[in-house]
């Protein structure tokens, strides 16, 4: 009896040891039995541009938001000399300011935009070009780029005020890597130039109180330290049934979770031969009870 209960350890122990170990707090690294330590460590954070004055926010050192350093700067497609006022495709920079602590922020670009109504939000409003189709093709698309200091995934975005009451309005995002941001400093390309390679789409903004506007939750899964945000561009995706050159809204706040998700953890079920082992020590003891 004590040597088949040593025996009935025994091969526990063995199908055990013959399974293979759960997954947790590691990432595997392909076929050379490696692991990396993930940072599991999430974030989430609220930026209320209207929170902190204009010179802060659209200062080179930013705002702090839970350890998260985030700058703000405004870009516009708005030619150069050797892109023409009439083809106007080339990104520059363009001015982001504080409309008002109610509406938040809007974007001026540098095709003579003013401060009043409705030049001053982030639109894709044609600005020189007539009330023809030739006039809006070449419409300005206004940006703002959130830059932060590490990586994060842009969550929601809401607004102050957003064109035609919020009606058929949206607006493009995309997440940046170096060399996009790169491009777009430059000041010599265009948006699809800048957004090749980007992960990109566009959102409807649906209306959530008399003067407040949101994407929602947006399904823009990556993460980043460098987000895009404008006027409706199908450039960066389309929506079926949107109409573009309409488009004009002011940033009140944004929502951003820091860090990376941990993998989720695979179960492995126990191994061929650790079942063998459990089901024979199970067989040997029941025999030993009937006997």
């Amino acid at each position: 009896m004590q040597y088949l209960h040593k025996a009935l350890i025994s091969l526990v122990v063995l199908s055990t040891l013959s399974a293979p170990a759960f997954a947790g707090g590691s990432r595997g690294d392909g076929d050379r039995g490696t692991t990396d330590p993930v940072d599991s460590s999430l974030a989430e954070g609220y930026y209320d541009l209207t929170d902190f004055d204009e010179s802060v926010v659209t200062s080179a050192t930013g705002v702090t938001i839970g350890g998260v350093n985030i700058t703000l700067t405004g870009w516009s497609d708005t030619g150069n000399g050797l892109d023409p006022e009439d083809f106007d495709q080339i990104v520059k920079t363009a001015s982001p300011y504080e409309v008002s602590s109610f509406y938040g922020y809007g974007v001026l670009n540098q095709d003579g935009e003013g401060s009043t109504s409705p030049d001053h939000s982030i639109d894709n409003y044609y600005w020189n070009g007539k009330d023809t189709a030739a006039g809006i093709a070449y419409a300005d698309f206004d940006f703002v780029l959130f830059s932060f200091d590490s990586d994060v995934t842009l969550d929601s975005i809401d607004f102050g005020w957003a064109n035609n009451n919020g009606t058929d309005q949206q607006v493009s995002i995309a997440a940046l890597d170096d060399s996009q941001l790169g491009l777009l400093q430059g000041e010599s390309s265009s948006w699809s130039e800048i957004i090749t390679g980007a992960v990109s789409g566009s959102f409807n903004i649906t209306k959530t109180g008399s003067y407040s506007y949101t994407t929602g939750e947006l399904e823009l899964v990556d993460t980043a330290k460098y987000w895009l945000v404008g006027a409706y561009n199908t450039v960066f995706g389309s929506i079926d049934g949107a109409s573009m050159y309409n488009d004009g809204f002011k940033i009140t706040s944004i929502d951003f979770t820091e860090g990376t998700p941990p993998p989720v953890a695979e179960v492995h079920e126990p191994g061929v031969f650790g079942l063998m082992l459990m089901s024979f020590a199970i067989l040997v003891w029941r025999r030993k009870r009937t006997a």
